[in-house]
């Protein structure tokens, strides 16, 4: 169904809704209107746990088994690979979704800034990274909110099968957004080498 009938549905069953109605049993608008806040929940739910995620500076959790630097070394270079290709592609559906005219090309480049730039604040403080990371995400969803006609299907459909035409940019960016998170580790490390932390005296530690 095209997003802007269901835009006019969404109009035409807000209009004919009254209490009267519900209380005579049609509980048809009662219905789909629980439909949607079931499914606003579930993108919330999703979006929270995203966004928690992209924001968090250690992308692993360290491990406290022997060579756990080692183990952790392995996993940034092996494993995080994918996690940023599900960073990049997660905010190009959105901005996607969100942009009508704006080119495939000029999409990237901002999914690829916005990356950068939520990993380069989770190194300074992740509450920071957290606001700029569930900027775009909850934008999506006030537009939807406000005007679901929005967002037509056969756009997005239509752009969705050009992707596979960048597939050549979309690695070159995926290959800088992972040598901008490998800098940012290795001057961590320095950083912790250069100050170390300092354990507590036992007699300070929570018992």
């Amino acid at each position: 169904m095209d997003n802007g009938l269901m835009g006019e549905g969404i109009n035409r069953a807000l209009e004919g809704f009254s209490i009267d109605k519900l209380l005579s049993g049609d509980l048809r608008l009662f219905t789909w209107l629980f439909s949607i806040i079931i499914l606003i929940t579930i993108y919330s739910i999703v979006i929270y746990h995203f966004y928690r995620y992209i924001a968090r500076r250690d992308c692993f959790k360290p491990s406290k088994r022997k060579y756990s630097k080692t183990v952790g070394f392995f996993k940034y270079v092996f494993l995080f690979p994918f996690v940023a290709f599900l960073f990049f592609m997660g905010f190009s559906m959105m901005l996607i979704l969100l942009t009508q005219g704006t080119e495939i090309s000029t999409i990237f480049y901002t999914s690829f800034a916005l990356v950068t730039a939520i990993r380069i604040t989770a190194y300074y403080t992740e509450d920071l990274s957290k606001d700029v990371a569930k900027m775009l995400p909850f934008a999506i969803l006030g537009i939807f909110l406000v005007d679901s006609s929005y967002f037509t299907i056969d756009t997005f459909k239509e752009r969705i099968s050009s992707l596979p035409d960048y597939i050549t940019p979309i690695i070159q960016f995926l290959i800088l957004i992972i040598l901008v998170e490998w800098i940012l580790r290795a001057g961590l490390t320095i950083r912790h080498i250069i100050f170390p932390k300092k354990d507590k005296p036992a007699e300070l530690e929570p018992k």
